[in-house]
């Protein structure tokens, strides 16, 4: 498994270490290193700069458990994907960490991708009509205008219903290969006045069906928690619950796919994964209590062994 590089490697104590370690610690660096009994050298200096750093974390509770919290994230992220990585002939794109470039460039110039983003600009219009009444009824609608199975970059349509502060969201190309489906918000009419009470942003996210794939390779039996994976949708447990507040609620809506999915709530202004859910087949899950913010909803496709549809 790929090393991530910590504070407590910048110290050299283990991640364990009681404070009397790691004061004994900054130091001992600290007299190997200080500018004072190194004039002149730029080395010296960098690598005092860094002892500082991680000791300024290391020695505040809170911002020393905010890092172990990433560290924890970052491993098991990295482990994941090293379990879940196969390079058959015909490889998935959906776990990839390299960009297929040169398609990218055939589709920017292909009419059927230009067909197709006129045609999602009318759905969103549409979209934007009527989503007030029938969030739901149009959610499918969009998701069936684009019809067959949508391409890994766009995997999801979502409605949303008007809000005060509507999130924000920005198009980003996420760096970890997972399909990311946004959530539609239209915007707030320009003469309609705010309301004096507190409204909550809801948001639907609709994930396409998927026809059952058996040929393609099982996914792990376990989470990457290292529990099997849940009976019922809900959290994955083991990851923290992130940006918690009551100006915002999610509903993602896995009706129409015979597959599980594994979804990561993803906030575009910390850049980082606030909720793990795991949503069975034709079965919805609410992710509730949400701060208002950026967010990317990014999913995968689970095959598991002995699903429906496949015979051994």
């Amino acid at each position: 498994m790929g090393k991530i590089h910590t504070h407590y490697d910048n110290l050299k104590v283990a991640r364990g270490a009681p404070q009397e370690v790691i004061r004994a610690a900054y130091k001992a660096l600290s007299q190997k290193y200080h500018p004072d009994k190194n004039p002149g050298d730029e080395k010296a200096a960098r690598i005092m700069a860094i002892v500082n750093t991680a000791y300024g974390t290391l020695s505040d509770p809170q911002r020393r458990k905010e890092h172990d919290e990433w560290i924890t994230q970052e491993e098991w992220e990295i482990e994941w994907l090293e379990s879940t990585k196969h390079e058959p002939a015909h490889a998935e794109p959906g776990w990839s960490d390299q960009l297929d470039l040169p398609r990218r460039r055939r589709v920017l110039t292909s009419w059927r991708f230009w067909g197709t983003v006129g045609g999602a600009a009318a759905a969103g219009w549409l979209g934007g009509v009527l989503t007030v009444a029938e969030p739901r009824a149009m959610s499918s609608v969009l998701a069936g205008a684009w019809g067959g199975k949508p391409p890994a970059e766009l995997t999801a349509t979502a409605a949303a219903t008007p809000k005060i502060h509507p999130p924000r969201v920005e198009k980003v190309t996420p760096d970890d290969g997972w399909a990311v489906a946004k959530p539609y918000s239209p915007e707030p009419s320009a003469v309609a006045a705010p309301p004096a009470i507190k409204v909550m942003a809801l948001s639907q996210v609709v994930l396409p069906s998927a026809a059952v794939d058996c040929e393609a390779d099982v996914a792990p039996p376990v989470a990457p928690n290292g529990e099997p994976w849940p009976a019922q949708s809900g959290y994955v447990e083991g990851f923290p619950v992130a940006n918690k507040g009551e100006d915002m609620q999610l509903t993602l809506d896995n009706s129409a796919n015979a597959s599980p999915v594994f979804i990561k709530v993803y906030d575009l202004e910390r850049r980082s994964n606030v909720r793990y859910a795991y949503v069975q087949p034709h079965d919805k899950l609410v992710v509730e209590q949400l701060s208002n913010g950026k967010y990317e909803i990014r999913y995968q496709n689970l095959n598991l062994a002995g699903q429906a549809g496949c015979k051994k």
